[in-house]
């Protein structure tokens, strides 16, 4: 039975994957280097220290990690200062969870001080028991520690939370934390492997509440 459901943030909850991706585009523009896609896909579903180490590995010396992430941010910021974009059936879906006492929490790599904000602006913040982000655990994912602790949060075992995913590691720490895991395809690219031993693949947010419901009423 699902007692609890952590949502991952970015490409899950929000629309924002295809603007952290113009972020990096805009950066490497400004600073006159190319920063691949292939590269910026490969940050998907990670904190910001392993974003840092994929970045160093890629560029060396060539290129200030610090600098170009503060010109990515300068454009995600401004085209998020009013509201962030939801993805399909977010607001439904929590709406549901909010009339059937199921909680609600979020578990983002990204760190509190940026996904915070983006939560506040986001019109759904009342619906979210609680949160916890990449900043505040040691190991991200693929490790389930997030996980596990946002369970520990709303005071569910998490055998009987269920994990909604969008990314590799996402999906991997999801299955490694023990309880449902449903992969909500984005952008990000998810290899068949991984997808195995997942619960299940559901096209958009709005199907997940019937799966809910299917799964509560066996």
């Amino acid at each position: 039975m699902v007692k609890g459901v952590i949502f991952d943030m970015d490409g899950t909850m929000f629309d924002t994957e295809c603007l952290s991706t113009k972020g990096w585009i805009y950066a490497g523009k400004k600073l006159g280097v190319d920063i691949p896609i292939v590269l910026t896909d490969s940050f998907r579903g990670r904190n910001p220290q392993s974003i840092r180490k994929k970045f160093a590995e890629y560029f060396g010396d060539r290129l200030d990690y610090d600098e170009a992430r503060a010109m990515k941010h300068e454009y995600f910021d401004e085209v998020t200062k009013d509201s962030v974009p939801h993805k399909e059936g977010l607001r439904d879906l929590l709406e549901y969870l909010d009339a059937h006492k199921i909680l609600a929490v979020i578990a983002t790599s990204t760190e509190k001080k940026r996904a915070s904000r983006l939560i506040h602006v986001s019109g759904v913040e009342h619906l979210i028991t609680n949160a916890i982000y990449g900043d505040m655990v040691e190991h991200g994912k693929p490790e389930p520690d997030i996980f596990l602790k946002a369970a520990e949060l709303i005071g569910q075992n998490p055998e009987e939370c269920l994990v909604l995913e969008d990314s590799a590691p996402g999906l991997l720490a999801g299955k490694a934390a023990g309880g449902y895991t449903i992969y909500v395809p984005d952008v990000a690219v998810v290899p068949e492997e991984v997808k195995k031993g997942i619960t299940a693949e559901l096209a958009d947010l709005r199907e997940v509440t019937a799966w809910i419901e299917k799964e509560n009423n066996k």
